[in-house]
């Protein structure tokens, strides 16, 4: 069965739904304030997730494409 809000107004549309969570979405991220370290640490830490996963990609097309072609 779908999940069904209900609240005071009755049942809630999904697009309804979706503009009450955009806005709260909206007011917690104008009360959150970011130092600029917070960026950098951010930034370093994105790096070092994604580039390690991107060189496995990489390293995987090379050996088929290796394979095949050889």
């Amino acid at each position: 069965m779908k999940n069904l809000k209900f609240g005071k107004e009755g049942f809630k549309s999904k697009k309804r739904e979706l503009d009450e969570e955009r806005e709260l979405f909206e007011k917690l991220r104008e009360e959150t304030d970011f130092e600029r370290k917070d960026f950098w640490a951010l930034t370093i830490a994105a790096i070092v997730t994604l580039l390690p996963i991107a060189i496995i990609v990489f390293l995987a097309i090379y050996f088929i494409l290796e394979i095949f072609f050889t």
